[in-house]
């Protein structure tokens, strides 16, 4: 029989579809359904006027067999026909001899239809059970793709937990002892183990986490991870493993993040902690300028270090010396310096005295000071001070310049601009030197200018501070008699033979002499090796060495040997300034008097301590070399030694 719903083809015995299940109409035989129009017998039944076939249908809760040629197409019921095998020709239904019809009040109609496809639901349980039967089992195929389920369902959760994220932290989580660096070694996710540790630091198992952590950071260790760095730290600081945790800091801020303000934070909390309050201030210092929370830190600093010193008064230029004084807001110790700019401070510099003070004189002043309390250093205060005294105007004389006849007397008086101050000092000098604080001091009274030679007036004025002024300078010539004489000169011999420095030789000299008492080997300086020989009227030295040996010194205390122009020992002090060049200055305040300075070389008397005299005479060489003549002369006005030397 072909199945109307499937088109599979059965045997006329069938009562449900062998391959849908379905309930097959019962009928004479007839094909319908799929295989009726594939083979086309509908139409030829119809053509032949076969008999319609009769379709089952649901009418009420119970199924009926209906023509579908009367089927109404709304409402009203629908006529029944006749089975043969169920239903006779007034479609009421066929029973068998002792059968009884039974009613349901649920069933509208006659039970028998029920029972009937009772019968054929348990027929078709039957004949599909029969068909299972008879069909055959693969058990090796089942075995196969069981095991084949099994290896996919192993493998993924292999590769899921060595190869994922989140099999790495369910394999942490739940298999593995996080204490354990032997285990942890098998994970290769970082983000797993930083996952994980962070999850166990914040239950506080900070060993565990430490493990995890140090794992992560080595796996990490080209792609440096700084919260995950920041944390393992905390770990350590947790554990009391702060040398550990100062190791990240530093490293943090200063190779991987020097912008990174926690690394700083953290890092200065533990040197407050453990007392290193001025590496702490340092670390402020440097954290201010490279972190952009620079401000927090610049604060935390200041509350942290004593303040900078503070001065008396501002930097700048002033035209008067100056006593700055330093002070220390909270009462601390200050150490300074003065134009050393790379002087460490405290260590090299020179602790302040608040009762002195800090004088500036004339020049440039560059003060650098500290307050110190403890090892607590300030910021260093910088300040640079110019003391630029104000100089007085060059002073003036009443005399013009040029050529007198007779002896003059000239007036100084200080420049238009300094004729009210009352602090101007004029020195000057008429010798041919530069005025200095050892010329004299002009006093008001007429200064003589000799006659017969040349003068040059030279003049400074000099205020409170000791500024001088240019110097002033005026040509004179005076005529007249009985000028001053020449000055001392090189070809001045003494009259020991007609001897002359650096000229007589060592043979020479003694062919005229008697041998010395005694001789000893020294030096000169600027000479070199010598050997000085002794006699009764003083000492003859010899530069001793290669070469030739020229006489370098002669010393002499007897009026038995003369000096230049036939000086001798025991003459008066003034009849041996009369026998040289004097221009007739006047001592200045020292007692010093300068006799000439000219282009042959100077003249000077010198007043020694002890109430003694020098008078010193030097002459240039030609060869750049000069003469010095000494001599000394005692409280008494007298000469006692004469003494000349060469000097290279």
């Amino acid at each position: 029989m072909l199945c109307p719903f499937c088109g599979y083809y059965g045997t006329s015995d069938d009562v449900v579809c062998p391959s849908c299940g379905k309930l097959l109409p019962r009928g004479e035989n007839r094909d319908s359904g799929v295989m009726a129009i594939r083979q086309g017998k509908r139409a030829r039944e119809e053509a032949n006027g076969a008999e319609k076939p009769i379709w089952m249908e649901r009418q009420g809760g119970r199924r009926q067999y209906v023509d579908p040629d009367t089927r109404p197409t709304s409402g009203g019921q629908i006529p029944l026909y006749s089975d043969p095998d169920i239903f006779d020709a007034n479609g009421e239904p066929v029973l068998e001899e002792g059968q009884v019809e039974r009613r349901d009040e649920h069933v509208y109609g006659d039970t028998a239809i029920r029972d009937r496809y009772a019968e054929l639901d348990a027929e078709r349980d039957r004949q599909t059970k029969r068909m299972l039967r008879r069909r055959n089992t693969n058990w090796q195929l089942i075995a196969i793709i069981v095991g084949a389920v099994i290896f996919v369902i192993l493998a993924g959760s292999f590769l899921f937990i060595t190869r994922t994220f989140r099999g790495h932290v369910f394999l942490m989580t739940h298999w593995m002892d996080s204490n354990d660096p032997e285990s942890v070694f098998y994970v290769s996710d970082p983000q797993a183990l930083w996952y994980v540790g962070e999850e166990r630091m914040n239950t506080g198992d900070f060993s565990g986490a430490i493990t995890l952590f140090e794992r992560a950071s080595e796996l990490d260790a080209d792609d440096y991870n700084v919260a995950g760095n920041l944390m393992l730290a905390k770990c350590y600081e947790a554990t009391g493993t702060p040398e550990k945790a100062e190791q990240i800091y530093v490293y943090l801020y200063t190779e991987i993040a020097p912008s990174n303000a926690e690394a700083y934070t953290n890092e200065i909390r533990l040197m407050l902690a453990d007392g290193r309050e001025a590496e702490a201030a340092e670390l402020m210092r440097i954290a201010s300028t490279k972190t952009s929370g620079g401000s927090t830190f610049t604060r935390q600093r200041n509350d942290l270090l004593p303040s900078q010193p503070k001065g008396s008064f501002t930097a700048g230029t002033f035209e008067y010396r100056r006593t700055l004084y330093l002070t220390s807001p909270e009462g601390f110790d200050i150490y300074y310096t003065i134009n050393d700019p790379e002087a460490p401070l405290p260590d090299e510099g020179e602790l302040y005295d608040p009762e002195k003070g800090i004088f500036l004189d004339e020049g440039e002043w560059a003060i650098r000071a500290v307050c110190v309390n403890g090892e607590l250093v300030s910021d260093v205060l910088s300040a640079k001070y110019m003391i630029d005294l104000p100089s007085p105007r060059a002073p003036t004389c009443n005399l013009a310049p040029g050529t007198y006849e007779r002896k003059q007397r000239v007036r100084l008086r200080p420049a238009e601009e300094n004729k009210n101050d009352a602090d101007i000092t004029i020195y000057y000098t008429i010798d041919g030197s530069i005025p200095d604080a050892d010329s004299p001091v002009y006093d008001g009274n007429p200064v003589e200018l000799p006659t017969g030679t040349r003068v040059v007036l030279q003049a400074v004025a000099v205020n409170r501070y000791g500024k001088p002024s240019h110097t002033f300078e005026r040509l004179f010539k005076i005529n007249g008699k009985n000028g001053p004489k020449s000055a001392y000169a090189s070809d001045n011999p003494s009259d020991i033979g007609s001897v002359r420095l650096n000229h007589t030789t060592y043979e020479s000299f003694f062919s005229s002499y008697a041998e010395a008492q005694r001789y000893e080997d020294m030096e000169l300086a600027n000479i070199g090796p010598c050997r000085r020989f002794h006699y009764p009227w003083g000492y003859a030295t010899f530069r001793w060495g290669q070469g030739s040996r020229l006489l370098m010194e002669i010393y002499y205390e007897t009026s038995a040997v003369k000096g230049p122009r036939n000086t001798t020992v025991g003459m008066s002090m003034d009849a041996v300034v009369g026998s040289f060049r004097d221009m007739g200055q006047v001592e200045s305040p020292s007692g010093n008097r300068g006799l000439y300075s000219n282009e042959d070389g100077t003249g000077k008397i010198f007043k020694e301590e002890k109430g003694t005299y020098l008078i010193r005479y030097i002459a240039f060489t030609a060869d750049s070399h000069s003469w010095q003549l000494d001599y000394h002369v005692d409280t008494h006005g007298t000469v006692d030694s004469i003494y000349q030397i060469y000097i290279p």
